[in-house]
């Protein structure tokens, strides 16, 4: 499908459509953060999930250890239990963000990404997609609000978000869909762009609510990653 999203002009124009829209809307408070661990954090948590139940659940789980090494040591079940069994996808999602900081320890000798703004934006996305645990997602966050590339961060909430705006059918991939968003949107319209999307996917009726079948096919593929190339256990 990815052929079809580039050459697809009538999703173009809806993109286009909803984008202008979405501007007479208040955008929400950008993230003020500069800390690269922070946002890697909370990105994890909205990551197929809202920013509303993100930034509970952060403030839970800081409020419950010292600094990010006590996180990193920190077992998944107990974030888990931090930030509530029902969140979606709770026990992949702690899992996922304990293998990260573990690998950027192993790395970088501490649980810091400062060292990351010393390499070039390619460098940087490169690192961030092959770090364990990780979503292109949340990878695309970082690299967009702590070292500026130009990328449109797509999760599957988004994704059928933008099915359900008919911008795009139920075949493209998350990747396809955020290469090609990326390509709609200007280097400098990226930041305020991310934000108005997931402004829109937190909306109930965006149809961006990830369902059952997305969530199993999700979780089908993340066990297989987990197992043998994310270090998740």
């Amino acid at each position: 499908m990815k052929g079809a999203v580039v050459n697809n002009q009538d999703g173009a124009k809806k993109f286009a459509g909803l984008l202008r829209k979405l501007k007479k809307s208040p955008l929400p408070d950008p993230d003020q953060s500069k800390d690269a661990v922070e946002v890697l954090i909370k990105s994890f948590l909205i990551w197929d999930s809202t920013t509303a139940k993100a930034s509970a659940a952060y403030k839970r789980i800081m409020d419950r250890v010292v600094d990010y090494n006590d996180l990193r040591v920190t077992m998944a079940h107990e974030m888990v239990e931090w930030i509530g069994p029902r969140y979606p996808m709770a026990k992949e999602r702690c899992q996922r963000i304990r293998a990260a900081l573990q690998h950027t320890y192993k790395r970088e000798h501490a649980v810091s990404l400062d060292r990351l703004h010393s390499l070039g934006r390619r460098e940087v996305k490169h690192y961030l997609r092959s770090l364990d645990g990780i979503s292109p997602y949340v990878a695309d966050r970082v690299t967009l609000l702590c070292f500026e590339a130009h990328c449109v961060p797509v999760d599957d909430r988004l994704r059928q978000a933008l099915i359900a705006a008919a911008v795009c059918d139920d075949t493209v991939t998350v990747n396809d869909l955020s290469s090609w968003l990326a390509r709609q949107v200007k280097a400098a319209n990226s930041t305020a762009t991310h934000y108005a999307l997931q402004a829109w996917s937190d909306q109930p009726g965006s149809g961006g609510s990830v369902g059952t079948s997305s969530r199993r096919r999700t979780a089908t593929v993340s066990k297989k990653k987990t197992a043998k190339s994310r270090g998740l256990v």
